[in-house]
C-alpha cells in the first residue's frame, strides 16, 4: 500500500509541477511568507548588529512584517525601499529545478553592507507552498 501511495503523490507532485512556469533568469517573485536564513548557516552570518540591537537578519520578508517593523519604530524598517508589499526577489541564475534570487526590495547602502554576494533560493516547492508568488507587473512604480 505504501508504495502506490508513494507513486501517487508523486504523480500529483509532477502535475502540479507541469502547471507553474519555467523558473527563468530575470523573473520577479513576491515574497507572501518571511525567509530567514536556516540553523546551518553560522550564527556570524545569520545574526547582524544595527542601530544598537542585534537580530537575525530577514532574507526577504512579506508585506505584514514590514508593517509591524514600521509599527514598532525597529531598525529593521530602514532595511527596505518599499514598505507596502512583499519583498520582490529577481532571479539571477538557474540551476535545476532551484533559481538563485536576489532582494531588490532592499536599501542600497544596507544591500552592501549586509548582503553582499547573497542569494535567496526558490524552488517549485516554495511557489507551490505559498511561499513566494510570481510577479507579472513592472516594478519599477514601487521605487520611484
Amino acid at each position: 500500500m505504501e508504495k502506490r501511495s508513494i507513486h501517487t503523490i508523486q504523480t500529483l507532485l509532477e502535475e502540479l509541477k507541469e502547471g507553474l512556469p519555467t523558473l527563468k533568469k530575470g523573473m520577479i517573485f513576491e515574497t507572501l511568507k518571511s525567509i530567514f536564513p536556516t540553523s546551518e548557516m553560522p550564527k556570524e552570518k545569520r545574526n547582524l548588529n544595527y542601530k544598537g540591537a542585534s537580530f537575525t537578519k530577514p532574507l526577504a520578508c512579506n508585506r505584514k512584517d514590514k508593517e509591524n517593523y514600521v509599527k514598532e519604530n525597529s531598525p529593521l524598517s530602514d532595511f527596505f525601499k518599499e514598505k507596502t508589499r512583499g519583498d520582490f526577489l529577481e532571479v539571477v541564475e538557474v540551476k535545476g529545478d532551484t533559481a538563485y534570487c536576489v532582494n531588490v526590495s532592499l536599501n542600497e547602502n544596507i544591500s552592501e553592507e549586509f548582503y553582499k554576494n547573497e542569494t535567496i533560493q526558490i524552488t517549485y516547492n516554495d511557489l507551490a507552498a505559498g511561499s513566494v508568488k510570481i510577479y507579472r507587473r513592472k516594478i519599477d512604480k514601487f521605487f520611484e
